[in-house]
């Protein structure tokens, strides 16, 4: 293999990697059916995001699931948080995000 071959591969193979799993998170749906640790129904969002709303905070957007949890962002008071919304409807806030500023 050509020195700069071997530079390359790497950086080609992580940049597709990056790309895929990206675009894979951004666009969860309303159930995510299958037989993985990371998959769920709609039953299950709905949830999550009720237990959400119930604790005061405006559901953005579903970043991911794992066994049960929800991960998200959601809205309270003005200021954005990550939440964990665990499948008995508790929910844990992050510190309030930063502001975008732009």
């Amino acid at each position: 293999m050509r020195p700069a071959t071997r530079r390359f591969l790497p950086a080609a193979t992580f940049a597709i990697f990056a790309a895929t799993s990206l675009s894979a998170y951004a666009a969860l749906g309303p159930a995510h059916p299958g037989p993985t640790v990371n998959d769920y129904t709609a039953a299950d969002l709905d949830r999550a995001q009720a237990a959400a709303q119930a604790a005061g905070y405006k559901p953005l957007e579903v970043t991911t699931a794992q066994a049960g949890n929800f991960f998200m962002k959601g809205e309270k008071a003005g200021q954005t948080f990550f939440l964990t919304v665990t499948p008995d409807g508790k929910v844990y806030p992050s510190a309030p995000l930063p502001p975008i500023s732009g």
